[in-house]
Parts: structure tokens; C-alpha cells; sequence
């Protein structure tokens, strides 16, 4: 098998091969992050946050709903100045006000520790489904820009001509084929075929002596 000789034409095309393959993993990795940090954020946000906010709520419209209960009861007790009962119209009505505050303070705690579980359910799941991609960025693109390193210090040493000697001998060998076609070529274009010069000499040599003639 003859050993050929590769025509290396471009190593800034394997350069910036590996600077996108770091400039992609740098981009995922941040990516990666924020979005894992974000999810962090949010269930902090919901667990810590929120979840103290509303509960605070619910024990001080708990508090404002037992003060107007006790606004309604003593507007029926005591009676006004000219001795009649007093309606108790107007504490009603705030009555039903602080109650339904309270009702939508104790719907928020309910909603901020559900939603706190299923966010933290849909990190888990989210983790999960890129995780092997996590993987390759970590690993196997780092892999890759080394193998990209070896490759191109090959051909490097390869363009300085830093090659087997078969292959400079087989070069050698090729340059010194290409010299008889030229020659055969040159005698062809001054109109003699393949080997007629070789004959023409021979015809131009005297005959050789006959062995049996008499010298004397």
C-alpha cells in the first residue's frame, strides 16, 4: 500500500471549531444556572415570603373579624338615649367585610403551600430531563476541545513537514517519474516516437569486425 501525502489546507477552521465549542458551553452552563436558580428563587419566594406574609394576614383579620363580632354584640346590648334598641346595621355590614378578608387570607395560605409543593415537584422532574445534557456540557465538550488540542498539534507538526520518511521517498520516487514522461514528452514534440533516437544510434555504429578475417 502506497503511503499518500494529505493536503492540509485550513487550521483556523479546527481554531474556531474549539473557541464555538467553549463559547456554547459557556453559554449553557450560565443557562443552566439561571434557570436552576430562578426555580430556587421562586420556591423560596412561595415558602418564605409568601407563606409568612399570609399567615400574618390570617391572624390579623382574624383579630379585626373577633373586633367587629364584638362591635355587633354590643350595638344589640345597650340601648340609645331615648331607650330603644340600636340597629346594628352598619357593624353587620363590617362584620361580612372582615370575614371575607379573613376567607381570603386563609385561601392564600392554602394556594402558597400548594403551589410551593408542585414548584418544587417541577424543579425535580425539570433536574431530571437535563441532566444528561448538563453531563455532556460538563464533560464531553471538554473532551472534545482536547481532542480538537491533539488534532490540531498533529497537523501542525505535519505542515512543517514533519512526516515519515516513506512518504518523502515515495515523493522522491513520484518526482522522478514525472522526469522520464517529460523526457519521452520532449522526444515526441521534435517528431520521433518512443525509443526511435535509441535506434538511430544503433544504426550509426559501425558494424563489428569479422573474427574470421586475416588482421595482416
Amino acid at each position: 500500500m502506497t503511503d499518500r501525502v494529505a493536503k492540509v489546507e485550513d487550521l483556523d477552521a479546527i481554531k474556531s471549531l474549539k473557541r464555538a465549542i467553549w463559547k456554547f458551553a459557556e453559554a449553557a452552563n450560565v443557562a443552566l444556572g439561571d434557570a436552576e436558580s430562578e426555580m430556587n428563587r421562586a420556591v423560596m419566594w412561595l415558602e418564605g415570603e409568601q407563606r409568612a406574609y399570609w399567615e400574618g394576614q390570617v391572624r390579623k383579620r382574624h383579630a379585626l373579624v373577633e373586633r367587629a363580632k364584638e362591635a355587633v354584640r354590643m350595638k344589640k346590648i345597650f340601648k340609645d338615649s331615648t331607650g330603644r334598641q340600636q340597629t346594628a346595621v352598619d357593624e353587620e355590614k363590617a362584620l361580612k367585610v372582615a370575614q371575607k378578608r379573613l376567607e381570603e387570607a386563609e385561601q392564600k395560605v392554602i394556594a402558597v403551600k400548594k403551589h410551593t409543593a408542585r414548584l418544587r415537584k417541577e424543579t425535580l422532574l425539570y433536574k431530571g430531563h437535563v441532566q444528561r445534557f448538563a453531563t455532556a456540557v460538563q464533560n464531553d465538550l471538554p473532551m472534545a476541545s482536547a481532542q480538537l488540542d491533539g488534532l490540531l498539534d498533529r497537523l501542525q507538526k505535519y505542515v512543517a513537514l514533519d512526516v515519515p520518511e516513506t512518504v518523502r521517498s515515495t515523493a522522491s520516487t513520484e518526482t522522478g517519474s514525472d522526469a522520464s514522461v517529460t523526457q519521452v514528452t520532449g522526444s515526441m514534440s521534435r517528431g520521433q516516437a518512443p525509443g526511435e533516437e535509441q535506434d538511430v544510434r544503433e544504426e550509426d555504429k559501425p558494424p563489428p569486425a569479422d573474427p574470421t578475417a586475416n588482421p595482416g
